[in-house]
């Protein structure tokens, strides 16, 4: 008998079979036993190759015992199961006493196996488990998240790559199967993960998390299919042919994440605010908090919310959609005063709108930016302007029609009084608070922390690769995001301990794990490995030291 693997044209399917050889007619034949199952990957095969094994043993007992005769072969089951490649069951692993020293062995004794990155689960490891050491009871599911997490940050890949990333980048073996498995574990934990990052992110600030960066952001699929969660919708990535997902992510002031809410991606951004506030009450129990947000959070039902809540806030106002009386005491220069914002000269001055404080500031900086890009667009215009075709396919772009107007005689030209209407503008820039007790210009510089929620969502989106999303199923959907969410935890909670010591970017984090590795060797007699830690910069020293690690540097007996 011997067992047999039939491939399956154009499909991974495999067969494996028990078969034996028999004579007909002087013919040798062959004929199946036993059929043992369908594998669809070589792990599924040896498995099978395995119990196959094990069965064939079995039988060979039955039939020594069917002749009832004394037989010149074996017939114990232990014995029998030597005759075939491998035994079922584990190998057994050597103990660490029986594994020679590596003091004791030499270098020609020794061959390099992988090299693999240690860097990331050294440092990202400790954070991860700091926060999230309680999500899951089974060891290997925790394990399995904690490896996926880890190895988004430096390799933000599809599932099916990643498994095939952590084989060769990380020695971690695990199937696609059960990587899979883990994020449907993971769907039914999001409001936990949520509950324990925010505890993470409070634990650093024990009185109260009091200022709450609030922005959103559009996330695409490739796919036109639509459904609840995946759905059509204004694309921040300029993608309208694709369906979209709503993201609304919150931070606090270092940008170390509070919280986040995921939205069908036919949602209007006016909306996203009240539905986060309601969930985030909820879950984590916030109290006394200012909301930062810029211009799309400026609607009448959301200042109604965070009123009605008691909530402060500071939001950036739309200036030119003010009625006509505020706008000419806006722009009338005897309202300002003269003061110092981050080092540069600027004006503020302060006006009554709604029974809400409205601070507007002047910068000229910013006025020769809104300066050089309302040029960009004239140029344009007048490069479509001197081109033939019909003039009312120059006035589509909203933009465009700021600057453009069409007459009979004329038809379409560029109206110097639009251009002027619209320089008047330059360098103003207002907000809109409830906060009474502070300072105009201690307001603008609290707003102005807002680039750090739209520096987190470039994280995301870029080093973490949150979009495209290939998952389909909602499930899915939600766990890729939790997951990608955690891996942004993990990298901000890490930037802000060692932004303690040295400033330093995102990318320059990356980059130092990613070079901090080692070596692992096979010894060429009896195959035990051996791990040669790599040499280090000082950046990633002082990575380590702020997370109190010490790593271990001389050569040691690897156990993967």
């Amino acid at each position: 008998m011997y067992i047999r693997v039939k491939t399956t044209p154009n499909s991974p399917r495999k067969s494996i079979q028990i078969c034996e050889t028999y004579r007909k007619d002087g013919k040798v034949k062959q004929r199946i036993v036993r059929h043992v199952g369908i594998a669809m990957n070589e792990e599924e095969v040896q498995k099978l190759k395995d119990l196959a094994a094990e069965f064939m043993a079995n039988m060979l007992i039955e039939k020594e015992k069917k002749l009832n005769q004394n037989s010149l072969f074996a017939t114990d089951k232990e014995e029998l199961k030597l005759c075939f490649k491998k035994k079922a069951g584990r190998r057994r692993h050597k103990k660490l006493e029986e594994i020679l020293p590596p003091s004791q062995v030499t270098l020609d004794e020794i061959e390099e196996e992988s090299r693999i990155i240690e860097g990331i689960h050294e440092v990202g490891g400790k954070l991860f488990d700091e926060t999230y050491q309680n999500l899951f009871k089974q060891k290997r599911a925790y394990q399995c998240l904690k490896d996926l997490v880890l190895a988004r940050i430096v390799h933000p890949v599809s599932k099916h790559k990643l498994q095939k990333k952590l084989s060769h980048n990380f020695g971690k073996e695990y199937s696609l199967d059960s990587i899979y498995r883990t994020m449907d574990k993971v769907f039914p934990a999001i409001n936990m993960i949520k509950q324990l990052t925010f505890n993470k992110t409070k634990s650093l600030f024990p009185e109260q998390i009091d200022l709450l960066l609030f922005d959103v952001t559009t996330l695409y699929f490739e796919s036109v299919t639509t459904d609840d969660l995946r759905n059509f919708g204004y694309s921040k990535d300029h993608r309208f042919n694709t369906t979209q997902v709503v993201l609304a992510l919150a931070t606090n002031q270092d940008g170390l994440p509070v919280g986040y809410e995921l939205f069908s991606g036919n949602t209007a951004e006016v909306k996203t605010l009240a539905a986060a506030v309601e969930s985030w009450k909820k879950l984590f129990h916030i109290k006394e908090v200012c909301f930062i947000g810029d211009r799309a959070m400026f609607s009448k039902g959301n200042i109604e919310l965070m009123e009605k809540n008691d909530y402060k806030y500071i939001i950036a106002a739309k200036l030119k959609s003010l009625p006509e009386d505020i706008k000419k005491s806006i722009l009338c220069e005897e309202n300002y005063q003269a003061t110092i914002l981050k080092e540069e000269l600027a004006w503020v001055g302060e006006f009554n709108y709604q029974n809400q404080r409205l601070i507007v500031s002047y910068k000229t900086k910013r006025a020769l930016k809104d300066q050089k890009d309302r040029q960009k667009i004239l140029d344009k215009i007048k490069k479509q302007l001197g081109a033939k075709g019909t003039p009312g396919k120059l006035i589509t772009n909203q933009g465009v029609k700021k600057f453009v107007s069409i007459s009979e005689s004329a038809g379409a030209f560029l109206d110097d009084d639009k251009i002027g209407l619209a320089a008047q503008w330059d360098g103003l820039h207002g907000v809109i608070t409830n906060i009474e007790e502070a300072s105009a210009t201690s307001l603008i510089a609290r707003y102005a922390r807002l680039w750090v929620i739209e520096e987190s969502f470039r994280i995301n989106k870029h080093q973490l690769k949150m979009r495209p999303i290939f998952h389909w199923k909602p499930e899915r959907i939600h766990a890729h995001i939790a997951i990608c969410y955690m891996a942004f935890s993990i990298l901000r909670h890490l930037q802000y301990r060692v932004n303690l010591m040295q400033k330093v970017s995102v990318d320059c984090i990356i980059d130092e794990l990613l070079n901090v590795q080692a070596s692992i060797y096979r010894h060429k007699k009896n195959g035990d490995l051996y791990r040669i830690p790599g040499s280090f910069s000082n950046n990633a020293r002082k990575m380590y030291k702020a997370l109190d690690i010490m790593r271990p540097l001389d050569a040691t007996i690897h156990a993967p």
